[in-house]
């Protein structure tokens, strides 16, 4: 089913996005007074061709929106343009979006989620608000609607005042499940992946140059991995063979890349044949812990992984004192291989996910849902939740979809035999930006926002062939089998989940540590099992289960 809503999803980016011929605001959506809109985002021939052939559409709104007005946006501030700029109403990107919906965006921006959180909690809430509730805020969405902080969306509503964003989550059913809450809510606007290349991006990183120095095949299983190392330390010299942090670690065990090979899906929840297993809970575990020990206790992993920082990694990576680590196609593998660029021979490579037997393909990888991130929502307190839904309905019409994924023709990007293409502003930018730096000035797609992500984006965004290269292997994986769908805990059993979860989390992450630094025996396991069953491990699977089959349901 999944794999058959990403085809519509597919077909919704770039040109194939239609819906942009609307009604009069003014007229009001029943109308029937059906026109194109005019935009200089939509002037040239290829999009003026696709409004005109899509004019028997179905009623949409008509953008710029006349005496549009302002409302008041919360937000973050973005590490990618935070240096450069002190609102996001200042970027070029926002001042072609305000130009395009005749809105005049009130931006209330606050540093951090910590600071979010003292927002959400004064009651003095802007007019909308962009945030990961789902990690930032327990209970998430549908218990921010609860406590009064949220606006509920009803279908109509957004078939109302957000045409656009209906027809595509009406389009692609398990999207439209994914934004609503357990009450029949949709709670806000979604970042959401438009094909199934998007939904992966990070794996396991080595250096390439060392093996093929050494001889060595690239590693596949376990064991291969394992003797790679100890080849890096022992004839390479290399003080840290595998350096990575607790986070890090972490990463490895709830994407899977360590744990196929111990016939353990992933250290997180995971479902098998429906059923809710949690990853962490099974026996299995003590075996990838046991592998990780032995890469401690033969100084193949780096004794500070609890303590280490990730300029501290970058720079063992990159100064030859480590030969593998773990992270993402474009802040990690990206980055480094610019930063080196310059060195001859440096060379690294992303690997899948480690498996029991060459040829095995892994059970879980890197692999997110098709709604991810933060999610822009009207607050409760909003002055005129139709008007702002309005705004927020332009990232899902063509011409929004193309702003917030390339920016604005001519400028962050040209036509070129029918694709998009990056200026050199943005791939050489001539101030000396990143890639990601220049993108965050003319676009959102290096983010997350409103809007349906387009995978072309992505792939000229990785400049480097490895990093696409390394985005084939860590996809290659079963993780779509295994992986939790956007499930919403109920909110009855917000706090009681959220509680026992912080416990339990909490001892399970002090016990790793202990497991791997061999400070607590592997023999006592059973006993750790044990102790998670006495702090209420089943009644969380019981409350996830829940949260599936109520998502099966709808």
């Amino acid at each position: 089913m999944r794999m058959k809503n990403s085809s519509k999803l597919k077909k919704m980016l770039g040109i194939a996005l239609t819906g942009i011929m609307c009604t009069s605001l003014l007229a009001g959506c029943g109308s029937g007074n059906t026109q194109t809109t005019t935009t200089e985002a939509t002037t040239s021939k290829e999009t003026a061709a696709t409004t005109e052939a899509s004019t028997a559409a179905a009623e949409g709104i008509t953008y710029p929106i006349e005496n549009a007005g302002s409302f008041t946006y919360g937000m973050r501030l973005a590490s990618a343009w935070k240096d450069r700029y002190d609102s996001y109403d200042k970027l070029h990107f926002v001042l072609e979006l305000e130009r395009l919906t005749g809105y005049d965006l009130q931006m209330v921006h606050v540093e951090d989620s910590q600071a979010m959180n003292l927002l959400l909690a004064s009651g003095d809430l802007p007019d909308a608000i962009d945030y990961n509730f789902k990690q930032f805020y327990p209970g998430a969405e549908a218990k921010g609607i609860k406590d009064g902080l949220i606006f509920p969306m009803s279908e109509e509503f957004v078939k109302e005042h957000a045409p656009d964003y209906w027809k595509m989550l009406s389009e692609n059913p398990d999207v439209l499940k994914q934004v609503k809450t357990p009450e029949g809510d949709i709670y806000g606007f979604c970042f959401i992946l438009g094909d199934e290349l998007l939904k992966t991006g990070q794996g396991l990183i080595i250096r390439d140059d060392w093996c093929e120095e050494l001889g060595i095949d690239l590693p596949e299983t376990a064991e291969e991995y394992y003797q790679m190392l100890k080849a890096f330390k022992e004839e390479k010299g290399v003080t840290i063979p595998l350096c990575v942090s607790f986070d890090d670690i972490k990463g490895m065990l709830r994407n899977g890349y360590i744990t196929s090979p111990f016939n353990l899906v992933t250290m997180d929840p995971y479902l098998d044949n429906n059923q809710v297993t949690i990853g962490y809970a099974q026996p299995e575990f003590k075996d990838t812990l046991e592998w990780l020990n032995k890469l401690y206790d033969e100084k193949l992993l780096d004794p500070n992984f609890a303590t280490i920082d990730r300029d501290t990694i970058a720079a063992n990576m990159l100064t030859g004192e480590a030969g593998a680590a773990q992270g993402a196609a474009g802040s990690i593998l990206g980055t480094w291989l610019t930063t080196n660029s310059e060195i001859e021979g440096y060379s690294l490579a992303g690997i899948r996910g480690l498996v029991a037997n060459k040829g095995d393909k892994p059970m879980y990888g890197h692999y997110n849902t098709d709604v991810v991130g933060g999610v822009t929502v009207i607050t409760s307190t909003a002055k005129d939740p139709a008007s702002v839904a309005r705004y927020f309905n332009y990232g899902y019409t063509e011409a929004g979809n193309i702003l917030y994924n390339f920016g604005t023709e001519g400028v962050s990007f040209e036509m070129n035999n029918g694709e998009r293409v990056f200026t050199d502003l943005i791939l050489n930018n001539p101030d000396g930006l990143t890639i990601k730096q220049a993108l965050s000035e003319y676009q959102l797609a290096h983010e997350n926002g409103p809007f349906v992500q387009d995978k072309n984006y992505l792939l000229q965004y990785y400049s480097w062939d490895e990093q696409k290269t390394a985005l084939e292997q860590w996809s290659d994986t079963n993780a779509r089998d295994y992986k939790l769908p956007g499930v919403t805990i109920k909110y009855e059993d917000t706090g009681e989940y959220s509680s026992l979860l912080s416990e339990i989390e909490t001892y399970r992450d002090e016990m790793i540590i202990k497991f791997i630094r061999g400070e607590e025996s592997l023999d006592n396991f059973d006993k750790y099992l044990s102790t998670l069953e006495t702090m209420g491990i089943s009644r969380v699977q019981e409350i996830i289960q829940n949260a599936v089959d109520e998502y099966n349901s709808r």
